[in-house]
């Protein structure tokens, strides 16, 4: 990349395009035609991951796309062989997050890819398949909403100042702290409006950055999956919000939980769970109830 801000910042600008246009691309052609199609409970790898043909197809066409349009840099897209690249530039790619849902027909899927730069996330796209649109941005550059008619507009999280009015999304995991700590979810359930748990994190922050929720929580028990989340991260950051742990530091592939959101409420959800270690969670710690 050039040292001339100007120019990088043109950059990143043209490969966030490039980027939406390729999940868009894949999105028409092989994820929204096969949407809720036959499939048997033998696509699933384990009692919780699933992995279809339909996750293989998209993730094929995805990665010819991209080593098409950015030779040179590595990509990581979920269930193939790592491609490595320059060592600066990393794709991460998720064919299609909300395979679950994909798989029986619950219209809540995303389509994503996120850049990082040197360790930094700069680039990235998330894909709604069911109501074909896609929220992109690039570092610097604001956050944007290119919906089916092909018009942009910019997007922002939300004015949501108060927990107590919050509209907060949810991933749980039956080995993460927000199940398996005691009173932890009841806690949260208490001091918010509502809660909801959808089923595909790159989505999730897509509704954060057009302010359509106002506070999203995951905590695993294991290391964040980048690939569900690098693309997302982008675009609520240059939506006007913050990404954290549940401790106030930053996320990173080490971390086991993520707050996204306005910066005022992250913080107060920081603050409401202070006596809770949900970072320190381990799911190796998880115990089946009773």
């Amino acid at each position: 990349m050039s040292n001339n801000p100007a120019r990088s910042t043109s950059d990143l600008e043209a490969m966030e395009r490039i980027a939406a246009e390729h999940l868009r691309l894949v999105a028409r052609k092989l994820v929204r035609p096969s949407f809720g199609g036959p499939r048997s409970e033998h696509t699933w790898l384990s009692h919780t991951q699933v992995h279809t043909e339909d996750d293989e197809a998209a993730g094929a066409a995805l990665a010819e796309l991209f080593a098409a349009s950015f030779p040179g840099h590595g990509l990581v897209v979920e269930d193939r062989e790592t491609v490595p690249g320059d060592g600066v530039h990393e794709w991460f790619i998720d064919p299609i997050d909300g395979s679950a849902n994909h798989m029986r027909g619950i219209p809540y899927v995303s389509i994503t890819a996120g850049l990082m730069r040197d360790g930094e996330p700069v680039v990235g796209a998330v894909h709604d398949l069911m109501r074909n649109v896609t929220l992109s941005a690039s570092s610097g550059n604001g956050a944007r909403l290119l919906n089916e008619d092909d018009e942009v507009e910019p997007v922002h999280v939300s004015d949501t100042t108060r927990l107590e009015d919050a509209m907060l999304i949810a991933h749980l995991s039956r080995r993460g702290p927000l199940v398996c700590i005691p009173d932890v979810l009841q806690h949260v359930l208490f001091n918010i409006r509502k809660i909801r748990c959808m089923g595909s994190i790159a989505l999730d922050l897509a509704l954060l950055a057009g302010g359509e929720a106002d506070l999203l929580v995951v905590g695993r028990g294991s290391p964040q999956r980048m690939l569900d989340i690098v693309g997302g991260l982008v675009v609520v950051e240059e939506a006007g919000g913050a990404v954290m742990t549940a401790e106030g530091k930053p996320v990173s592939e080490q971390t086991r939980t993520l707050v996204a959101g306005p910066p005022g409420l992250c913080r107060a959800f920081v603050e409401l769970m202070e006596r809770y270690d949900l970072e320190g969670w381990r799911h190796e710690d998880a115990r089946p109830p009773n």
